[in-house]
């Protein structure tokens, strides 16, 4: 501890701090202490030797796939390492600090939340690598400047720092904005560095097969509040051991490699975060059980033969396959089905699916109960953004059918709008690359290559089919999404001769959302009802100035016929979208 409180103390911008204000180095161990864990590599080591003894029943293992020839202890060579992965369960902590140990026989140091640092579990991960630091510290600059130092020192020390670029973990499945903060300490830290070796960002993608918290984050998507951390969660641990979880997914993806920052510090922390959060996003894998959600969930009802899942399912394997989206080592065009079926074997036995005998028809159906539609959906939503463009193509293809587009522009126009719908659920790629992978999924569609869209409107019926044929997977994959919009536009409207507040926007939104789901009419998705998915579309009303919020923090209608259009413009979609499902998915 004294090097590391040593290093702290001499950090540049520390010390001149200190220089002019000495009373402040009691405040500055003070934060040292709940920031730094006394890091035990001997504990690591014999943490790994349990993991194998014991966790073999919970789960399948940890899959970790990496770029030709890396190797971590030999990179900290030439470079300053630093894991950014995305965020699902606590269990990736432990994940990726055995995969590493496993693997690369390297010790990595891991950023946590001081949520974590509750007994007995804040002294087993500080002895396991982890350091803490608060939610939020904008306002106190001299723990931030100590929280740099301790970033400082972790540098200086040539230590593999990991962090969460989310911030906390996505209770959607759903990648989530990058924070800035750690992002930029490490830039500014590593400009005091004596050395001169650059940064290295590996973007690491963690997928799950299941998660323990599946229950837990289904409560707070229908509004129930998280319950925080404490040291009795550490005994309901062993609750899990009934469960399967299923292997965990770990993709290592290329180095971002940083000499440094010039000009703005701002400009260069945006970039580089969203640098790590796209190259995440990219190298997400579709694991077996991402793809049997993705299949299942787009069945309203749930209820598939095998016959149906696995045919489905080598569509969209296929379709992975030729536009290069990662995919699981399982999950190969020609020996996928024996890992979907433990996939869902294991859906079974979590009692997440249920088997449905029809002796008449001498079947058997398998349909995701209801009441865990939500925790399914988690999976889904892990993989969904590979597929954003194939479902706009599918209501773009509709409407050249019907005749509502006619040429390039309008194309273009089109697929420029549906990007602005969904730009608040997801991060999407700019409308040059969403144009540019467009034309390469019609391409593929049809076996020959096109160089626009302006090309893809002089295509023959034939070829309007086969593109629509091809694409069909995806034809209601976001109508969930579209659901929550339309009943977030009617609360809206039953809300517009008043001021509203959000929670008061909420609690109406899942009374109307009931409410339609009952008589089913337009609402067909029991998940489209999710409290991050409709707080994000006040956002959308706001930019769509349909709403305008006021200084207290409540809203108010602006502009009732815009609302109005809004209103008919969701019905449009989702009628689209079982036009399209009747038209092309009979299979």
């Amino acid at each position: 501890m004294n090097e590391a409180l040593s290093s702290v103390i001499n950090f540049p911008r520390l010390a001149e701090r200190l220089k002019e204000r000495p009373n402040d180095l009691t405040k500055v161990k003070k934060i040292f202490h709940e920031i730094h864990g006394e890091f035990s590599p001997t504990l690591v080591k014999s943490t790994v030797k349990f993991i194998d003894a014991t966790f073999a029943n919970l789960y399948d293992g940890v899959n970790l796939e990496h770029p030709p020839g890396m190797d971590l202890n030999k990179m900290k060579e030439t470079y300053h390492i630093v894991l950014v992965p995305n965020h699902q369960s606590h269990a990736d902590y432990v994940a990726i600090t055995y995969a590493v140990y496993k693997k690369f026989d390297a010790l990595i140091r891991i950023a946590a939340g001081i949520n974590l640092n509750v007994f007995p579990m804040g002294q087993f991960f500080g002895k396991g690598g982890a350091f803490f630091l608060r939610r939020t510290f904008t306002s106190d600059q001299l723990y931030k400047l100590t929280f740099e130092a301790y970033i400082y020192y972790l540098l200086e020390t040539n230590q593999i720092v990991e962090f969460f670029f989310e911030g906390g973990r996505t209770r959607t499945g759903k990648l989530l904005k990058p924070k800035y903060g750690l992002f930029q300490m490490l830039l500014e830290a590593h400009s005091y560095l004596k050395d001169s070796k650059p940064l290295l960002f590996i973007p690491v993608s963690i997928a799950h097969e299941h998660i323990p918290e599946e229950k837990a984050h289904a409560r707070e998507l229908g509004g129930g509040k998280k319950v925080p951390e404490s040291g009795t969660q550490l005994f309901k641990l062993f609750k899990l051991f009934n469960k399967r979880l299923g292997t965990i997914h770990l993709h290592f993806g290329d180095g971002i490699v940083v000499e440094g920052f010039k000009g703005d510090l701002k400009e260069a922390t945006q970039s580089l975060a969203f640098s790590c959060f796209t190259a995440v996003g990219k190298n997400m894998p579709i694991t077996p059980s991402s793809l049997l959600a993705l299949i299942m969930l787009d069945e309203p009802s749930g209820a598939l033969t095998w016959k149906q899942i696995e045919d489905r399912a080598r569509d969209v394997i296929e379709y992975c396959a030729a536009l290069k989206i990662p995919m699981t080592p399982s999950l190969t065009l020609h020996a996928f089905e024996d890992s979907l079926r433990s996939s869902l074997d294991l859906f079974i036995s979590n009692k997440k699916i249920e088997v449905l005998k029809r002796e008449k028809l001498n079947q058997v159906f398998y349909a995701i109960k209801s009441e865990h539609r939500i925790e399914v959906l988690f999976h889904k939503n892990m993989i969904l953004h590979h597929f954003l463009v194939p479902c706009i193509i599918n209501s773009t293809w509709f409407n050249v059918f019907n005749g509502s587009i006619k040429d390039g522009m309008q194309l273009t126009r089109f697929l420029m709008n549906k990007r602005k719908e969904l730009k608040y659920e997801f991060y999407l790629p700019d409308v040059k690359d969403m144009i540019k992978e467009a034309v390469k999924i019609i391409s593929y569609a049809i076996g020959r290559e096109i160089k626009d869209l302006e090309e893809a409107m002089k295509l023959s019926t034939q070829d309007l089919y086969q593109i629509a044929t091809k694409v069909r997977r995806y034809s209601t994959a976001l109508s969930y999404l579209y659901e929550a919009y339309y009943i977030s536009a009617l609360t809206v409207k039953y809300l517009a001769n008043e001021s509203f507040t959000q929670d008061k926007f909420i609690s109406v939104a899942k009374e109307l959302f009931q409410l339609e789901q009952e008589h089913g009419r337009v609402i067909k998705y029991p998940e489209a009802f999710a409290v991050p998915i409709i707080k994000e579309t006040l956002v959308y009303h706001v930019s769509q100035k349909v709403i305008d919020r006021n200084d207290d923090r409540t809203y108010k209608v602006v502009d009732a016929h815009k609302l109005d259009d809004s209103i008919e413009k969701f019905i449009h979609d989702l009628n689209d979208q079982v036009a399209i499902n009747l038209k092309f998915n009979k299979v």
